[in-house]
C-alpha cells in the first residue's frame, strides 16, 4: 500500500482575502444593479410622464398588429378606455377605403425593418371620423429581428377641415367674381328688354290682349331682376344697406308678388306695437319670396297664415336650440296648409340642391337661411306630413326709438303739374305712364353709359318721354360735353351717369368735376350694383338722385321730373 501524501497546508489568510474580494465584488454589483434600477425607474417615470401628457397618439403592437399598449392621448381621441383597446387589432377602426394602405405600411415595417408615413381616416367610438397622419416604426431585439411595431400618429382632422375651408373660400371667391361679371352682363341685357317692353306697353295701351301678355312678361322679368340681386349678393363680406321698417311693410310686396293670380291667400295675425326691424330689405324680400313660393307649391288653394311675436332675451335663454346671440328678436311664423315634409327629409331641407320636387333646383330655402343669417337671425322648420309646414324666422329688432313710418317716404314723389299724374310708389308692375306735355323747348338730358346697347334703349325711352338726349360712353366725355354746353349757354337740365365704367372714368369721379363747372348741375347716378355706396347715400357724393338698372319707364320719368322740378 503506497504511502498517503499529506494534505497541502491551507493558507487561511489568503483564502479570507479572496473571499473578501468576492464579497466586495458582489456588493459592488449589487450597488450597480440597485442604481440601475433607480435609473430605470426614473427613466420609466419620465417615459410615463411624456407619453401621458404628449399630444401625439402612440400605440405599440406585436407583429400580428394587436395592441400591446397605448398612451392616454390615443384613448382620448379614439374615445376608448385602455382596457377596451388592449389585445385588439390596431387597424380595426381604419376606414375601409384606407385600410389596405395602412396594412401595407405595417407589413413594410415588419418585413423591411423600415418606417413608413401615411394618412388615413379612423372611426372614433361615437361614430365620427378623424384623420390621422401616422408613422410606423419597427422595434428590433438584440439580434436585429423585428419583435414589435410602434405607431405614432397626429390628429390632423381640424387642419384638414381648415385647409378644405380655405380651398373652398378661394373657390368661392373666384366663383363670386365670375358670377358678378355674368350678373353685370345679364343686367345690361335685362335693361334693354325691360326698356323695350315698357315702351311697347305704353304704345299699345294698358287693357288690350297684348298688354296683358306683356304684363306677365314684366312679372317674369322682375323675378329675373331678383335673381340678379341674389347673384350680386354672393360675394362674402359685402356690406348690404339696411333700412328700418315694420314687419308688415317688409312682407307686403314679396308675399303679394308670389300669391298674385293664385288661389292661395295670405292671412296676417300680428299683435299691435311690434318692434321695427333693421334689415337688408332686398335680402329679406328674397328670403320671404323663396319661403312663400315653397308653401305655394305645396298647396293648390287655401291660406298661408303669418303670425309674429317678440322674443325677449329671457325667453331666448330657454331656447338652446336657437343659435342666436343674446338679443331681442321678432319671430315670424309662416304656416301653410300643404302636404308637409317627410320626417327623413326634414333635416336636409336647408342643404343646397336638396329637393323632393321634380324640376326644382333646391336652392330656395338655403338662400333664405343664408340671407336671414347675414342679418343676425336664423330659420327653423317644423312640418307634419298631410297637415302642413311652419317656417319660423327669427330677426333681431331695431335698436333705439321707434321711427314714424311714412309709406310715401320710400318713393320719390311726382311733382303736381299739368299732364303728369301723381302715382306715389312705383314698381315694374305698375301700368302705363302719362307722357309729359311740356310746352316750348324740350328738356335736355346728358346720358352716359359704357354699354352702347344701354345707350340705345334708354335714349329711345327718354325720347318716348319727350326729352332731348345726348349720349357719351364715359365720364371724361360727359365732362367735355357738359363743359362745352355750359360755355355755349346750352346747359343740360339733367345729367345721368353710370357709376361703374371698367375701362374709363365712372360717374362717381365725373360728378365732382361737373359740380365744379356748375354747382347747380342736377346729376343722377345709375347702377345695377344696389350695394354701391352712392346708391345708398347719393347726397354724400354730390348726386341729386339715383336710378337702379334695369330702368323702368315709370320710375325713369318720376325721378327725372322730380330732379328737374326740385329747387337747387
Amino acid at each position: 500500500m503506497p504511502p498517503v501524501s499529506p494534505a497541502p497546508a491551507i493558507d487561511l489568510q489568503a483564502e479570507v482575502i479572496k473571499l473578501r474580494e468576492k464579497v466586495e465584488k458582489y456588493r459592488h454589483s449589487l450597488q450597480q444593479w440597485a442604481q440601475a434600477e433607480v435609473d430605470w425607474n426614473g427613466q420609466r417615470r419620465l417615459f410615463e410622464l411624456m407619453t401621458e401628457n404628449i399630444s401625439d397618439l402612440i400605440v405599440l403592437t406585436n407583429c400580428e398588429g394587436n395592441r400591446l399598449w397605448s398612451n392616454p392621448a390615443y384613448g382620448r381621441v379614439m374615445g376608448f378606455q385602455a382596457e377596451e383597446l388592449a389585445g385588439t387589432f390596431v387597424l380595426t377602426e381604419v376606414h375601409p377605403d384606407d385600410q389596405a394602405r395602412a396594412i401595407e405600411a405595417m407589413n413594410h415595417a415588419i418585413q423591411q425593418g423600415a418606417s413608413r408615413k401615411l394618412e388615413y381616416r379612423v372611426q372614433q367610438k361615437g361614430g365620427t371620423w378623424a384623420t390621422f397622419a401616422t408613422e410606423t416604426f419597427p422595434i428590433t431585439n438584440t439580434d436585429g429581428k423585428v419583435e414589435s411595431v410602434l405607431l405614432i400618429s397626429h390628429d390632423i382632422t381640424e387642419n384638414k377641415r381648415l385647409a378644405e375651408e380655405l380651398s373652398m373660400a378661394s373657390t368661392e371667391a373666384t366663383a363670386s367674381t365670375m358670377v358678378e361679371a355674368m350678373a353685370h352682363d345679364f343686367d345690361q341685357i335685362l335693361t334693354n328688354v325691360v326698356g323695350n317692353l315698357t315702351i311697347a306697353k305704353n304704345l299699345n295701351g294698358p287693357h288690350n290682349a297684348i298688354a296683358i301678355r306683356l304684363s306677365e312678361i314684366e312679372r317674369s322679368l322682375q323675378r329675373a331682376r331678383d335673381l340678379i340681386e341674389q347673384m350680386f349678393s354672393i360675394s362674402p363680406g359685402q356690406a348690404q344697406p339696411k333700412v328700418r321698417m315694420t314687419l308688415e311693410k317688409a312682407l307686403e310686396e314679396p308675399v303679394a308678388s308670389v300669391l298674385r293670380g293664385t288661389m292661395v291667400r295670405a292671412e296676417y295675425l300680428f299683435p299691435r306695437n311690434l318692434p321695427e326691424l333693421e334689415i337688408d330689405a332686398e335680402a329679406f324680400a328674397h328670403a320671404i319670396r323663396n319661403i312663400v313660393t315653397n308653401s305655394l307649391q305645396a298647396m293648390d288653394k287655401g291660406v298661408i297664415r303669418f303670425t309674429a311675436e317678440t322674443m325677449s332675451r329671457e325667453h331666448l335663454s330657454n331656447r338652446p336650440d336657437l343659435p342666436l346671440k343674446a338679443d331681442e328678436y321678432i319671430c315670424l311664423r309662416i304656416q301653410d296648409q300643404g302636404h308637409g315634409i317627410a320626417e327623413k327629409a326634414l333635416p336636409r331641407v336647408f342643404e343646397p340642391y336638396f329637393t323632393t320636387r321634380k324640376g326644382s333646383q333646391g336652392l330656395g330655402l338655403s338662400r333664405a337661411l343664408s340671407s336671414v343669417q347675414r342679418m343676425g337671425g336664423t330659420v327653423l322648420i317644423d312640418s307634419t306630413p298631410g297637415v302642413g309646414t311652419i317656417v319660423s324666422i327669427y330677426i333681431p329688432t331695431a335698436k333705439g326709438e321707434r321711427a314714424t313710418f311714412d309709406p310715401a317716404a320710400t318713393a320719390v314723389p311726382l311733382p303736381t303739374r299739368p299732364g303728369i299724374t301723381r302715382t306715389g310708389s312705383v314698381s315694374l308692375r305698375t301700368g302705363t305712364v302719362s307722357l309729359p306735355k311740356v310746352g316750348g323747348q324740350k328738356k335736355r338730358i346728358l346720358l352716359m353709359d359704357d354699354e352702347q346697347m344701354i345707350l340705345d334703349i334708354v335714349s329711345r325711352m327718354l325720347g318716348h318721354l319727350g326729352y332731348d338726349v345726348t349720349t357719351c360712353t364715359d365720364g371724361s366725355q360727359a365732362i367735355a360735353a357738359f363743359s362745352k354746353a355750359k360755355a355755349h349757354s346750352e346747359t343740360f337740365d339733367v345729367v345721368m351717369m353710370d357709376l361703374v365704367i371698367p375701362n374709363g372714368v365712372g360717374g362717381e369721379d365725373a360728378v365732382k368735376t361737373i359740380k365744379k363747372i356748375d354747382p347747380n348741375a342736377k346729376v343722377i347716378a345709375s347702377s345695377g350694383h344696389l350695394d354701391h355706396p352712392v346708391m345708398t347715400d347719393h347726397n354724400k357724393f354730390g348726386f341729386n338722385a339715383v336710378l337702379e338698372k334695369p330702368y323702368k319707364l315709370e320710375k325713369l320719368q318720376q325721378v327725372i321730373e322730380t330732379v328737374i322740378n326740385t329747387p337747387v
